[in-house]
């Protein structure tokens, strides 16, 4: 009978063999954002460390951090810089209206005191340009309107700053003389040398404005004792007297007592910006078509430097080489010729008002 065997193995006991070493995975690192990106891009900069104490060796200080508070005070100064920029932009905004309200102001008086005066030489036109039939040569009233329109129109001098107001001065002028006026002491040229002595005032003095006190025909042809004479000789001669408000300057001793500034400091201290009103007397000659043929004037200087100054000698001083002539005339000497010191030809603070006169 055929036998089994059965061969048990011997457990052998197991080897353990030394683990190969295997390379470390690296660590997987959180995407970054564009922030941190840049950040990285940035150069390390070694930062000095705080000394360190006895005391917290080994232990790092917390980093102040900007808090609510500091955040609220920034915010706050940004604030009250922008109320105060806010507060200085209205106020310019404000000076430049109000400059705006009182340029357009002054200029609004200005055109309507020059509409006033065109109405007045409108009025003036309309009466004086009548035709010849409307006045008869023993009644006429124009000579006297002559006369208190022109110290209406010329109330503030000649006008030299206005183009406007001084043409109309001027055309008012050579409406009303004869092209062969006699004006004061010129014999020839006489409407363009009232021109010039009528700027000269204005320019020669920081304030020149002739003020009418009266005026009164002193003679008027009648048809009693001028009925037989031929009317191209007849005439009216109508007297105006006033006193003329001057401001003296410095230029007004350049130009008209060059002597004082160059002789008499203390005198010309006295009378630079004082204020003179020098009586004046004219007599306007008119002819039958009631222009201007002749003109006489005469200017009492010496009277009103006497109650500016108290003195006669000081008076004296003044007038003694003034161009003023014996009319009235600026600018002229005592025997009528312009003239022109050695004194304003050499200065360089001659007003530019002088040289276009």
């Amino acid at each position: 009978m055929p036998t089994l065997t059965l061969a048990l193995q011997e457990e052998k006991a197991p080897v353990h063999l030394p683990a190969t070493p295997q390379a470390p995975k690296p660590p997987i690192k959180p995407k970054a954002n564009g922030k941190a990106k840049a950040q990285a891009k940035q150069p390390i900069t070694a930062t000095a460390k705080p000394a360190t104490t006895g005391s917290d060796t080994g232990m790092e200080r917390p980093k102040a951090k900007r808090g609510r508070k500091k955040l609220l005070h920034d915010e706050g100064q940004r604030r009250a810089r922008r109320k105060a920029q806010c507060k200085l932009n209205q106020r310019r905004y404000r000076a430049r209206q109000r400059g705006l309200i009182s340029t357009l102001s002054l200029e609004t008086e200005g055109l309507t005191g020059q509409l006033q005066e065109l109405r007045e030489y409108r009025d003036f036109l309309g009466i004086y340009c009548q035709q010849n039939g409307a006045f008869t040569v023993w009644n006429d009233p124009r000579p006297l309107l002559v006369v208190e329109t022109f110290f209406r129109i010329f109330k503030a001098g000649f006008t030299l700053q206005s183009t406007e107001a001084s043409e109309l001065q001027e055309s008012f002028v050579r409406l009303v003389c004869a092209p062969a006026m006699v004006a004061q002491g010129a014999t020839t040229d006489g409407v363009e040398a009232f021109l010039v002595q009528l700027k000269r005032y204005s320019s020669y003095h920081a304030i020149s404005e002739p003020r009418l006190k009266t005026s009164k025909v002193l003679h008027a042809p009648t048809e009693q004792l001028d009925g037989q004479a031929d009317e191209q000789n007849l005439s009216w001669l109508v007297e105006a007297k006033g006193n003329w408000r001057l401001r003296l300057s410095r230029d007004s001793l350049m130009l008209v007592y060059p002597h004082v500034l160059r002789h008499h400091d203390a005198l010309t201290q006295r009378i630079v910006g004082q204020t003179i009103e020098p009586e004046f007397t004219t007599v306007f000659h008119f002819n039958a078509r009631a222009k201007v043929v002749k003109l006489e004037s005469s200017v009492d200087f010496a009277g009103a430097l006497l109650r500016l100054l108290g003195n006669a000698q000081d008076v004296a001083t003044l007038l003694e080489g003034a161009l003023i002539s014996p009319f009235g005339e600026l600018g002229v000497d005592l025997h009528g010729a312009m003239a022109e010191s050695a004194l304003t030809r050499g200065s360089k603070q001659l007003s530019l008002k002088y040289i276009l006169l």
